[in-house]
């Protein structure tokens, strides 16, 4: 659809290429509950859900201290009170583990489903490879991270967790000597032993990671978003160099704090590193995503197109005031919304607009009477040429200026990483791609 006039210099690339999405990308359904009121039909996704308080696990393996460190009959009363805070804070500490554990495994049967979806479309002749072994790989990377760096982590930490638990509430009652020398043990080496072998597990994928992101950033092909992605795979060697170097240290002074109380000081700043890490991954790496079942694939072509897409949106956005318009006021709504549409902002559109009354009962019928409505980009375009052309424009705004931000950050990692994937296996190291 040609937009006259042109709205805006930065938004002209935008606007003058047709829209990319796929016709569920362009539409929203929405559910109607029992209070009457309409809900987004959840569609498969791809969460960036790790857990803030994943990064305290190691803190929670230090709840031996009392036990370890006074380890003697009959037991201070003060390292009793002592003991039973750290076993009562590491056996709160395994509901994270679980709960991290139950979101991960939401992932990774998104991302089976996705592999499954990919590897039949590489066995159709007619298809272009290229693309398809990159977001393969890309697979392998978040399904990976997802097994190893998650579910086996959080068994691990968790596991050892109520193992040390055990142990020091055991301490407490050291006067029986089986109960003593069963405590030593829960809290001492067997106790750590999850936590050492994690750290080794950690250290390994880390090093795959690192060499990953390594070959991703060292393509010497000229593209535009070669600093973007020089940059993200940066941050990836650093994060993993850090999280992997601490793995091994943190696994060390936890056997080491079975019989010597300095470990522990040697898992102070294990612990704030593991705290940084995590604040790392789920802040500046990670990202939340529609499963690719849904959308489809892009091509070669719109892979770099729809990166820039996102520069020029950012520059678009950057400083926005409640009082600036977008684009001039006398422009049509359907810019936005084709916007909108693009930048994949459609059910969060949406679900503003069923906020709004007048607009509501236009795109729900009379009186809101359906249990379930889908609404099409192509009706709102209609609608925006109309008589509610004011107030969807304002709501297409305010959803470009508040929802879009997150979007396209979150989909920006996923292209780069996509990108990092396809320069490396079908570019050599000066830059010419391989045949």
């Amino acid at each position: 659809m040609e937009i006259t006039p042109d709205p805006d210099p930065v938004i002209r690339p935008a606007i003058n290429k047709s829209l990319s999405d796929t016709a569920g990308s362009c539409s929203a359904t929405f559910i109607r509950n029992s209070k009457g009121q309409y809900i987004l039909q959840q569609s498969q996704k791809f969460e960036n859900s790790l857990l803030a308080s994943v990064g305290l696990l190691e803190l929670a393996n230090a709840g031996d201290f009392a036990a370890n460190v006074w380890n003697e009959i009959p037991v201070p009363k003060f390292a009793v009170a002592l003991m039973a805070i750290g076993a009562t804070a590491a056996l709160l500490m395994t509901y994270v583990a679980v709960w991290d554990a139950r979101l991960s495994w939401r992932n990774i049967r998104l991302l089976r489903k996705e592999r499954q979806y990919l590897l039949a479309i590489r066995t159709q002749p007619e298809k272009n490879f290229q693309l398809v072994d990159a977001l393969l790989e890309v697979n392998r990377w978040e399904l990976g991270t997802e097994i190893i760096d998650r579910l086996m982590m959080d068994a691990l930490m968790g596991f050892g967790c109520v193992l040390l638990s055990t142990g020091t509430f055991m301490a407490m009652g050291g006067r029986n000597r089986a109960v003593f020398h069963a405590s030593n043990l829960l809290s001492g080496y067997i106790g750590n032993s999850p936590a050492a072998l994690g750290g080794v597990v950690i250290a390994v994928w880390c090093c795959y990671v690192g060499m990953r992101a390594y070959h991703h950033g060292s393509t010497q092909a000229d593209i535009i978003s070669k600093p973007l992605l020089r940059q993200r795979m940066y941050l990836v060697q650093l994060q993993s160099f850090i999280s992997g170097t601490t793995g091994i240290v943190a696994g060390l002074a936890s056997m080491l704090t079975s019989t010597r109380w300095y470990g522990y000081v040697i898992l102070i700043p294990c612990i704030c590193s593991f705290v940084v890490c995590n604040y790392v991954w789920r802040n500046r790496i990670a990202y939340s995503r529609k499963s690719i079942n849904e959308f489809g694939l892009i091509d070669e072509s719109s892979l770099l197109e729809e990166l820039e897409f996102i520069s020029r949106l950012r520059l678009l956005v950057r400083g926005q005031t409640p009082g600036r318009q977008l684009i001039p006021e006398g422009q049509s709504a359907v810019i936005l919304l084709e916007i909108i549409a693009k930048s994949r902002l459609i059910e969060a559109l949406c679900s503003r607009l069923l906020r709004k009354a007048d607009i509501a009962a236009v795109l729900t019928g009379a009186n809101g009477a359906r249990n379930a409505v889908t609404i099409e980009l192509s009706h709102l375009i209609v609608l925006a040429t109309q008589g509610l052309s004011t107030a969807i424009r304002e709501v297409a705004q305010e959803c470009i200026i508040e929802d879009g931000p997150s979007q396209w950050q979150d989909r920006e990692r996923h292209l780069v990483e996509v990108l990092g994937s396809y320069m490396s296996c079908y570019y050599d190291k000066e830059g010419i791609e391989c045949k």
